[in-house]
């Protein structure tokens, strides 16, 4: 027995170029024609178009730089070298210098101007039949002559190009027309206008400068005089004779203030420190005595040494003598007294410390009024300096513009008349001896490349959108199964195409026993080969045909399979496509079927019919039934299997498409084998896969692949399947 379903091969994605070759050899014709038809329309054009001469002569174009004034300054102008040169080009092409050229050569008058109007050809009476033109606004002589002297411009502007030669300062200027005599006049008066242009505008820009700089002079002037007054008011309106001086003085008297104020506030503090601890122990005499502060203050100096000298004295007299000693008596009467000094003299301090604390504290503001005092003073000083710069420098800058503006007006006087040019021709245009234009020769090649590029590409294109099977490498590479055999169009030996197709809308099923087609008898006669050969172990008995979607030959390869087998062994059709039915009508038979015989309505031999012409029986597929897959389903039809199984030695199935039903998976669920019939290039790709999946899915045992209605004629000239009719010999 077969596999189910072959391994799956490794794609292969390096490009076949034999298969390429292949692809574009079958549509060859249709390259060569397309490539015929376009290159004979690129002649008729090529032939048709009007000669274009082109005339061309070279500009020195020089920067300005060398000029006596570089007026270039008055207007800010700062573009680099390549920009300036690009500017030049685009003025060269301008329309200014268009028009200039139609003025300076009288280009109105010229003939090419001139000539009578030209016959309507046959096409544009055809366009302006389609689209009539607008009803003609009749114009004065002034408008009429101005319409032909800016459509003279327009053919000025469509014939005149500018490109610099690289590295150098020359530009080329040059002028297509069908006028070799006119391109000549053309280039050379673009070039001669341009440089024309460029000194009346040089002129242009020195006369208004001139007129520019003398009403700028005028204002510059009255600036400057107001500037100088408002600095001569303001010096005597502040006495300003050397305001740098008193402003050094000022900044001494700061310094020195500023120390005034540091000596004042340290006696405050002084005064502070010792006013603090008089209040802090005003009410104990003695301790106020002992402060150290008050010992050393100046006013008890004295007293604070005479108690000293008495204490000393009475120490000394208290070593001979006692308390009670006239002398010890007098000691101490005379410390007594120098106590009561002291205590005096610190009541007077206490008194006297407060107002020396509150005259420090005065003075100590005083010394500061002071330093503010000065310090608003320079200050005021700084601002009148500040004031008089500013007005000082308003008057310098007045002056320095005055002085640029006056000198820049001398020069520019000096120029008023002197003529400069930016660029002179080094090679005047000739008139040229042949056309330029149109390349007759690169026309008719590149149309004849382009045409077969696109046919190639086109034919390649629609290959690769085509997603029908054709050949067996596409059976193999894209479907993973194993080819039967390969079934050719019926009628391929006819070479007319109307008697061919009239062949296949009258096609006999009986197809096989006609004597003229070889190829498509042996076709059949090799998938019968290939059916026995399947499985050598056991025989293949019931073999069951299904496609993808009607119209696929499936019926009929079904028929003539069955009249090759019938030829060798005892043959029976069943037709189990109980919604469409195709056998009845092809054998032209009539009454019960399998239908009839599953629903038990009618014996087995009833349903049996014997064809004398094909020598095989036929099952029909009967009454049509509401439920033919409960049919295909049921044991009466597995039983008829096996009946028929002991009364014939090949038993085919024909039955229907499986993308729609499912009745195939059914019926093939009883067959040896399943064949599946493919009609080349024209069944999708997606809808075969779709449809096998549900195969393997079902676990249905696939024989094979049958390419039905291979145009064989096409098949030869392609290549696909040379091989394979040259290996059985009916090619023919």
């Amino acid at each position: 027995m077969s596999e189910q379903f072959p391994n799956q091969n490794m794609h292969n994605d390096e490009i076949d170029l034999k298969h390429l070759w292949q692809i574009i050899y079958r549509s060859k014709w249709r390259i060569i024609a397309l490539s015929v038809v376009v290159t004979l329309f690129a002649i008729i054009f090529a032939q048709s178009r009007t000669p274009i001469y082109v005339a061309s002569s070279t500009l020195l174009i020089e920067q300005e730089q060398s000029k006596v004034v570089e007026l270039n300054d008055i207007y800010n102008e700062a573009d680099s070298r390549q920009e300036y040169y690009y500017t030049q080009l685009e003025i060269i092409t301008s329309t200014p210098i268009a028009e200039k050229v139609v003025t300076d050569l009288n280009l109105v008058e010229h003939p090419l101007f001139n000539q009578p109007p030209k016959p309507k050809s046959g096409w544009q009476k055809f366009k302006e039949l389609l689209n009539p033109p607008k009803p003609r606004v009749e114009l004065s002589k002034e408008q009429q002559q101005q319409q032909k002297f800016d459509s003279i411009v327009g053919y000025i502007l469509g014939g005149i190009s500018a490109s610099p030669i690289s590295k150098t300062e020359l530009v080329v200027i040059s002028f297509q027309s069908h006028d070799p005599e006119f391109a000549a006049l053309a280039a050379n008066g673009v070039a001669q206008a341009y440089i024309n242009n460029h000194m009346e505008v040089n002129l242009q820009r020195v006369e208004k400068s001139a007129v520019w700089l003398n009403r700028s002079l005028s204002g510059l002037k009255e600036k400057l005089t107001a500037a100088e007054n408002r600095l001569q008011d303001f010096e005597e309106d502040n006495s300003l004779v050397d305001l740098g001086g008193i402003k050094s003085l000022a900044a001494k008297e700061i310094e020195e203030r500023s120390k005034n104020v540091l000596t004042a506030q340290k006696h405050e503090k002084e005064i502070e420190q010792v006013y603090q601890l008089l209040n802090e122990n005003k009410g104990d005499l003695a301790v106020l005595a002992n402060l150290p502060e008050v010992q050393d203050h100046p006013n008890l100096k004295v007293s604070q040494q005479k108690k000293r000298e008495v204490e000393k004295k009475i120490l000394e007299l208290s070593v001979t003598y006692g308390p009670k000693h006239p002398k010890m008596i007098a000691a101490n009467a005379e410390q007594n007294k120098v106590l009561a000094n002291i205590n005096e003299q610190v009541q007077r301090l206490i008194a006297t410390i407060g107002s020396d604390y509150r005259k420090a504290q005065r003075a100590t503001k005083r010394a500061q009024d002071a330093v503010e005092q000065a310090k608003n003073k320079y200050q005021k000083l700084t601002r009148v300096d500040s004031t008089r710069r500013e007005l000082k420098q308003d008057v310098e800058t007045n002056s320095n513009l005055y002085q640029a503006f006056f000198k820049r007006l001398k020069e520019t006087a000096e120029l008023q008349g002197f003529e400069t040019s930016v660029g002179r021709v080094v090679d005047p245009a000739t008139v040229p001896y042949g056309p330029s234009k149109p390349n007759k020769k690169l026309i008719v090649v590149l149309a004849f490349m382009l045409s077969v590029m696109v046919g190639v590409g086109a034919t390649l294109l629609l290959e690769a959108f085509n997603s029908t099977i054709r050949s067996v490498e596409d059976i193999e590479s894209k479907l993973h199964s194993n080819l039967l055999g390969i079934v050719p169009l019926v009628g391929s030996h006819i070479e007319s195409k109307s008697e061919q197709k009239k062949l296949i809308e009258n096609l006999d099923h009986y197809y096989y026993f006609n004597g003229n087609d070889h190829a498509f008898s042996e076709a059949i006669r090799t998938l019968r080969t290939s059916l026995q050969l399947l499985n050598l172990d056991k025989k293949v008995q019931v073999i069951a045909v299904t496609s993808t979607i009607p119209s696929e030959g499936k019926t009929l390869v079904t028929s003539n399979l069955a009249f090759t087998s019938a030829q060798l062994e005892k043959t029976i059709i069943i037709d189990t496509d109980l919604r469409k039915p195709k056998v009845a009508k092809n054998f032209k038979l009539s009454g019960p079927g399998l239908s009839d015989y599953i629903a038990g309505n009618v014996s087995l031999d009833d349903c049996i019919k014997h064809d004398e012409q094909g020598n095989v029986d036929v099952i029909t597929a009967g009454t049509l039934p509401p439920n033919p897959q409960e049919l295909l389903a049921s044991n009466q039809f597995k039983t008829l299997i096996n009946e028929l199984k002991t009364r014939y030695q090949k038993i085919l199935i024909d039955t229907p498409p499986i993308l729609a039903v499912s009745d195939a998976m059914i019926v093939a669920k009883q067959a040896d084998t399943l064949v599946y019939v493919v009609r080349a290039s024209s069944t999708k790709e997606s809808q075969i896969k779709a449809s096998l999946k549900r195969l393997q899915q079902s676990n249905i045992r696939l024989g094979g692949v049958v390419l039905n209605q291979v145009d064989l004629q096409k098949a030869m000239d392609y290549e696909e399947f040379s091989g394979y009719y040259d290996q059985y010999g009916y090619n023919s």
